[in-house]
């Protein structure tokens, strides 16, 4: 009997944690340009996500109004509570940046979220909420996709970028955020090919976004949605 007490003891000291970790996730949608996820790491115990917001245009001072933050599994109900945080600027605390390109990294601590875990979000709790990083994908090819279509988009490459986001829009009909969508109206918009721009846009309206209005008004805005209609 002791040998066996014995064995199991030393199983539970030399058993590793099973850990995922995943740097520079893309994010479907946030509230500032210059937010970003630089790490996230899931472990059988916690969900650690560290943010980083850089300095890109002057920043007005910034802070989190509440501590009353969630994090979630994209599309699901169930979510899991802030346990601590490091560096957090929360109300009334904030951070005045000093420089362009200054980074303020913090770090939210939750517990563990139910694996698999392709895309969930972070934000504060309710509908009116102002601090929000939702549809951080984990998924490797995914992310791989739409890095490679920022990639090509900024040498200018729009065909191949077209290809990449494509792929992004064809791999989860569960990915319930429409970046992807937005983007590929977007460049065959720019491309003149309003044919094909009217037959994504009418597929982006058939389906369900949570980001849908935000991305029918910046549709609107660069006047792509009256020309879709007007050539028709």
């Amino acid at each position: 009997m002791k040998k066996i007490v014995l064995l199991i003891c030393l199983t539970m000291v030399i058993s590793p944690v099973i850990s995922q970790v995943v740097y520079n996730p893309s994010v479907a949608i946030r509230p500032i340009m210059g937010l970003s996820v630089y790490k996230v790491e899931l472990t059988d115990s916690s969900t650690v996500v560290t943010v980083r917001l850089t300095n890109q245009n002057q920043l007005a001072p910034f802070s989190i109004r509440s501590q009353k933050l969630i994090a979630r599994k994209s599309g699901e109900p169930d979510a899991v509570r802030l346990i601590k945080s490091k560096n957090v600027p929360f109300a009334p605390a904030k951070h005045t940046f000093s420089f362009k390109d200054e980074v303020l990294e913090f770090v939210l601590y939750f517990p563990p979220l139910e694996k698999p875990v392709k895309y969930f979000d972070v934000q504060e709790e309710g509908i009116d909420k102002q601090f929000y990083i939702q549809g951080i994908i984990l998924d490797r090819a995914m992310n791989n996709e739409i890095a490679n279509a920022f990639k090509a988009s900024q040498v200018g490459d729009l065909n191949k970028a077209l290809e990449h986001f494509v792929n992004v829009a064809e791999m989860d009909m569960y990915f319930e955020y429409g970046m992807a969508y937005f983007n590929i109206i977007y460049i065959l918009a720019a491309q003149n090919n309003w044919k094909e721009a009217a037959k994504w846009y009418d597929e982006f309206q058939n389906r369900f976004f949570y980001d849908k209005d935000l991305y029918v008004k910046h549709l609107t805005q660069y006047g792509i949605i009256k020309k879709i209609e007007q050539n028709r």
